[in-house]
């Protein structure tokens, strides 16, 4: 089999019902929900669906294009060389498991190690919203199926932060899980509109401690992403869970994360961390090291499926993330191109396709329809 060509795909999306703020980048807004999507064509006749990452890669037509093709979609090692030198792209790797797993008729999952076919998700808050609103929105968050909420504490005071947790913890009650997520482990150099808190790690500490005694779950980017000291410190000082890496990049980075204790969970990106595969060794260094692994994923459908596919396929996953805020995101917003998107069932998980490959399939129309490029 030989790769014949590949395509990128620009998307406009469709307008959101409610505009939305993320919590990462203050002042910044969301009108609509786009995206980015790669097809690679064999000839056998077998394509496969991708995502080139957040934005169009640069040097896909350049590099990227003319180096795949005629290759082996299986050589994916000698491909990751060639993305590797691209600086970006790592998306398109799910392409290429697509089209292996389509060859062999198998899920990707049980390719990789097959090791449950459900998977536990969360319900991924984008906005800081006011307590009292918090707290009826775990209250649907429920109705849908999730049993944990991942929050956005991003308040310039710590009691604010907290007050948000508090009133969602007395809304829901003991038996549902809350995650935390303080987005301070910014790329350098990320526009924002507006200024932001940046915690201190007498902050992170601080913080760390009244979560405990909330039953939070996890803390996640408490601290800049290369505070490698700090963040054992903060690690080693608390009960919950310290959790990150999502904008670390190549093996060499989580190695220093795992072995340095920074985080209890690893939460690599496919889009960002050198790939898919690359995320597989990164799951099982941290399985020596008896941590858990939760990989973040904000990039759109055929992403989330791939990460579902992952956490299938490793016997340390904690969680499935999934944008869900409504009104201004719900899962199926987030996978909108995405013929059938994934859907959390009654206990709170995500099954796993079983068709062959990835097991989802493109909304030509949608794509026809907010295709820009």
């Amino acid at each position: 089999m030989k790769i014949t060509d590949l395509e990128m795909i620009t998307l406009a999306g469709p307008p959101l019902p409610a505009v939305a703020h993320p919590a990462w980048a203050p002042g910044s807004t969301w009108q609509r929900w786009g995206g980015v999507i790669v097809k690679i064509h064999t000839d056998e006749g077998i394509t496969g669906i991708g995502a080139p990452g957040y934005a169009a890669a640069d040097r896909f037509e350049s590099w990227i294009k003319p180096q795949l093709i005629g290759k082996d979609p299986f050589a994916i090692e000698q491909h990751a060389k060639i993305l590797r030198m691209a600086g970006g792209g790592w998306g398109v790797e799910i392409a290429l498991w697509d089209i292996i797993g389509k060859a062999c008729g198998q899920p990707v999952y049980k390719l990789w190690g097959g090791y449950q076919d459900r998977v536990p998700a969360y319900a991924s808050c984008i906005e800081v919203r006011a307590p009292e609103r918090r707290a009826e929105d775990v209250l649907h968050i429920r109705e849908l199926g999730y049993r944990a909420i991942k929050l956005r504490i991003h308040d310039w005071q710590m009691k604010d932060d907290l007050a948000q947790v508090a009133a969602v913890r007395r809304s829901v009650g003991d038996d549902f899980t809350i995650l935390v997520d303080a987005n301070q482990a910014q790329l350098p150099g990320t526009p924002q509109p507006e200024p932001g808190p940046v915690w201190t790690e007498q902050r992170a500490l601080q913080t760390a401690r009244e979560l405990e005694k909330l039953g939070v779950y996890w803390l996640e980017e408490p601290l800049d992403r290369y505070n490698f000291e700090g963040l054992s410190r903060l690690c080693a000082a608390v009960d919950l869970l310290i959790a990150g890496g999502e904008n670390n990049r190549g093996l060499h980075e989580f190695r220093w994360l795992i072995e340095q204790d920074c985080y209890d969970v690893i939460q690599p990106e496919a889009l960002v961390s050198e790939g898919i595969s690359q995320l597989r060794k990164i799951a099982g260094l941290a399985e020596m090291h008896h941590k858990l692994v939760a990989p973040h994923h904000g990039g759109g459908g055929v992403g989330l499926a791939a990460h579902l596919h992952l956490c299938a396929a490793i016997p340390n996953a904690a969680f499935l993330e999934v944008f869900e805020d409504p009104p201004c995101m719900t899962s199926e917003i987030f996978q909108w191109y995405v013929k059938e998107p994934l859907r959390v069932d009654s206990d709170g998980c995500v099954g796993v396709p079983q068709k062959p490959g990835l097991g989802v399939e493109l909304n030509e129309e949608k794509i026809a329809k907010y295709r820009t490029a």
